[in-house]
């Protein structure tokens, strides 16, 4: 066995008991770099069918009869990463009648003595060797240490902190007391450049998918969506990612060794 087999997820670390968070994958367009993620528990097992809480959108009624892709995380051990683990399942039912009285837990929904329902998915059960490693973005997201020698540079912004990137956008710390903060909101595009310091860099276009405050109100986090970028920018991100990857799996191995 490898040592990267040795990270991998088995099939007894994968958990389906009721209560447990599982994801929902309807869709995933690759070349649109779209991906249809919806959260979802689980409610209730039997051998060949698994019953889940209904997502928020709702899956319509009409996907019945289709596959879908059912994700949870699992591993984590030993201060590893979790990392999505997946099985295609079928569709069997969109039901808005699934009894409470038969669910062992649902998180959002208390005991009822009327035997009240609730709206339900019902999909396949998984059978051994269904699980493979998968994904729930449709970029691979790399942390940033200091021996990367990776920074993010922003139009109107001086004091940055690079938390992590992919191919199709990054998170980025900054201080709240810098004047161009005050005029952040999501949607708002900032011109970017990403530097690989002795190699080269990408520019684009930022924009602003999600703000974060901290609690102290001194610094905010930022999620950034890459777009507006040259066919050779977007090449060169894309190789600097898989060569960043490439060379971070590469020394949790050496690790393993020492």
């Amino acid at each position: 066995m490898s040592a990267e087999d040795s990270h991998h997820p088995s099939s007894a670390e994968i958990s389906l008991r009721p209560g447990a968070q599982v994801f929902v994958v309807l869709h995933k367009d690759p070349l649109r770099e779209r991906i249809d993620v919806r959260e979802s528990r689980v409610l209730d097992l039997e051998p060949d069918v698994i019953f889940l809480a209904q997502t928020d959108p709702p899956v319509p009624r009409a996907l019945s009869g289709g596959e879908v892709e059912v994700a949870v995380l699992a591993g984590g051990g030993d201060g590893e990463p979790k990392r999505p683990m997946g099985y295609m399942a079928r569709l069997l039912d969109v039901t808005d009648e699934f009894p409470v009285e038969r669910r062992s837990v649902i998180d959002s929904v208390e005991p009822r003595e009327d035997g009240g329902v609730v709206p339900a998915l019902a999909v396949s059960a998984p059978l051994p060797g269904d699980f493979f490693e998968t994904s729930l973005r449709m970029h691979y997201r790399v942390p940033v240490d200091s021996e990367m020698r990776v920074v993010i540079l922003l139009e109107d912004f001086e004091s940055l902190e690079l938390l992590d990137f992919s191919a199709g956008g990054a998170r980025v710390r900054l201080k709240t007391s810098e004047p161009a903060a005050a005029d952040l909101n999501v949607g708002r595009s900032i011109p970017f450049r990403l530097l690989f310091l002795g190699s080269g860099y990408a520019a684009g276009d930022g924009v602003v998918r999600s703000l974060q405050t901290s609690d102290d109100g001194e610094s905010m986090v930022i999620g950034l969506f890459f777009t507006n970028m040259e066919i050779r920018d977007i090449r060169y991100l894309e190789r600097m990612v898989a060569r960043t990857v490439s060379a971070c799996r590469q020394r949790e191995r050496d690790a393993d060794y020492i």
